[in-house]
């Protein structure tokens, strides 16, 4: 089951997430150049304005991408979807290269590859959550998360590199950055006509032998092989069960009493994730470094890009060893107590020991929130980075997975649209307070978790009904943070070996399960 074709094809649909990456990470740094600013006529009077304009017209366009593709998507499918949303990006991207010193143009070219970004980013996870066996879902969602921090830390180096080596007296220094946003949108293009379409997706369209011929060529197993058969009639039983229930419906299914406390559970955790204060930091790493005492826009861009590279190891790391290991519910939770130490000490610090304005170095006090900024990087980077992308494409019936997806991604931009806009003037006329702000957010974010997020670590796409049985907030019984075994009726048992029959658990009650395991202890 596990084999080059499901890696490569895993890899091709991640270039959705570089593309993300690459467009939110660029952005910030290019517009602290000194070439840029006098390019397009930025000062202290409208500085502040006008770089949270450029960076929020890409979430306006990622939202309403997000939500388009969501319809696209459902009628024509996941590989089509991905190629429609890396040509849409690329025309942004060639319209933000052409302009010079026009900030409309500019505003207009962001806005239209966010389109492109916000359909990408509703598809990838989709598409990776549906191709993966059950056993890898967590690695192969968060290969995504990691592919966005990868975009991040090469956006950032490449700012870099372009402010250190052209000259600010022309175009090039911000320029080159842009243009190469056209790199992982042809990647993803090209990628998406080569890989297969999602068996699921086929399955669901009623197209049950192209969708079996494709996940045999994606598993690389034969029709007849028994763990692939059991895996195919086990979609095809889900999606006829939810035909069955819902009477074809198909968005409306969204509010249906089975499925909104899902719905509303996927909401809130991307809301979650943006008020962590991560955006803050991808997108006005830069400005914030300036804040808490770095002096120059050489040494603030160079900080980013370790902050870069921080992002993407640990990502990383989280990938090969604790995805599945962890599980969802405790790297959620720990994240988030972390994020909240690490922004309430910095707030608190800068608060105490502000930089002066005239200091030649570093003071100690700013060295201490520089390393609270790498901390709170590797609590995210392990935690809500790669975390909701996974938890949002997986807990959702099949039938009306992307539109959840897309919901849960148009919230995402949306409140990403919020911060963007937020982050720059608050910095200016708040402060420290910003920090503290988030502290308390993530402090919230935490309780959130405790009560209400479920773990879905080995738990099939087919089978998540039963896990969210109990209503929108967890039973006592729940609020452990290891993997729960959940039976039809909500109630939890963690019995070591117990062997359910996956099609008839929601038939299954708490004293039935008792009474089993009795006999096989």
């Amino acid at each position: 089951m596990f084999n080059y074709r499901l890696y490569t094809t895993a890899a091709t649909a991640c270039v959705g997430g570089l593309l993300f990456g690459y467009d939110t990470g660029f952005i910030g740094s290019a517009t602290q150049m000194a070439s840029f600013e006098r390019d397009f006529g930025l000062n202290s009077a409208n500085s502040a304005n006008i770089k949270g304009n450029i960076v929020a017209t890409l979430q306006a366009g990622c939202f309403f991408g997000t939500i388009f593709m969501s319809f696209f998507t459902a009628r024509y499918g996941r590989r089509w979807g991905m190629a429609i949303a890396s040509l849409v990006f690329n025309i942004g991207a060639a319209v933000q290269v052409a302009t010079v010193s026009d900030l409309n143009m500019l505003y207009a070219g962001r806005a239209i590859s966010g389109l492109g970004v916000g359909a990408a980013s509703m598809l990838t996870p989709t598409y990776l959550s549906e191709v993966a066996p059950r056993s890898i879902r967590g690695k192969l969602g968060t290969a995504y998360g990691f592919s966005i921090f990868f975009g991040i830390m090469i956006s950032y180096w490449i700012d870099y590199g372009t402010q250190q080596g052209f000259s600010p007296d022309g175009h090039l220094q911000w320029r080159v950055p842009m243009g190469l946003q056209l790199v992982p949108g042809a990647l993803l293009f090209f990628g998406a006509l080569w890989i297969k379409e999602s068996p699921r997706w086929l399955i669901k369209r009623g197209k049950r032998d192209l969708g079996l011929e494709n996940l045999c060529y994606i598993r690389m197993a034969h029709p007849e092989d028994p763990e692939l058969q059991q895996e195919f009639q086990d979609v095809c039983f889900a999606i006829d069960e939810e035909l069955r229930v819902s009477h074809g419906a198909t968005i409306s299914e969204m509010f249906l009493p089975q499925n909104r406390i899902r719905v509303f559970i996927g909401f809130w955790i991307m809301v979650a994730q943006q008020f962590s204060g991560t955006n803050a930091l991808t997108y006005y790493a830069p400005l914030l470094f300036t804040k808490i005492g770095l002096t120059g826009t050489a040494s603030s861009l160079f900080a980013t890009g370790v902050y870069g590279i921080v992002k993407s190891v640990f990502s990383m790391l989280f990938l090969l060893f604790l995805a599945e290991r962890a599980g969802r519910r405790l790297p959620l939770f720990v994240g988030a107590i972390s994020m909240a130490a690490a922004m309430i000490v910095i707030g608190v610090v800068l608060a105490c020991k502000p930089p002066a304005a005239d200091a030649a170095s570093p003071s100690s006090a700013s060295i201490g929130m520089i390393v609270m900024v790498y901390i709170f990087c590797v609590s995210y980077s392990m935690s809500w980075g790669p975390v909701p992308f996974t938890y949002v494409s997986e807990i959702y019936p099949n039938r009306i997975r992307e539109y959840c997806v897309a919901m849960g991604l148009a919230t995402q931009w949306a409140f990403n649209y919020c911060v963007s806009r937020i982050v720059p003037i608050a910095m200016q006329n708040i402060g420290w307070r910003t920090f503290l702000m988030f502290g308390i957010l993530n402090t919230l974010i935490a309780i959130f978790v405790f009560f209400v997020i479920r773990e879905t670590s080995g738990v099939a796409l087919e089978h998540m009904d039963n896990l969210f049985s109990t209503g929108f907030f967890m039973k006592p019984s729940q609020w452990n943070l290891r993997k729960p075994v959940i039976i039809g009726n909500g109630d939890v048992l963690e019995i070591a070996d117990l062997d359910i029959d996956a099609k008839n658990v929601k038939a299954t009650h708490l004293e039935d399960v008792e009474s089993r395991a009795s006999a096989d202890h």
